[in-house]
């Protein structure tokens, strides 16, 4: 039986939703400038890997911006 979605989608989708997860845990702590910038500092990551995925579909930073 054939994937719903492709494993290169599948790895998207799932950055995404780390994404959203580090973002809830980022406002959990908006007390804490430590376990902020821990969970900011992860999110960087998880964008840098969601450029690096995107660009295999030929999307640029810049055709995001809208």
């Amino acid at each position: 039986m054939e994937d719903l979605i492709s494993e290169r989608a599948a790895k998207i989708l799932d950055l995404l939703e780390q994404i959203e997860s580090v973002n809830e845990m980022i406002a959990l702590h908006s007390d804490d400038e430590f376990m902020q910038n821990q969970y900011k500092y992860r999110k960087s990551e998880f964008v840098k890997e969601l450029v690096q995925h995107l660009s295999e579909y030929k999307i640029q930073p810049e055709d995001l911006a809208a």
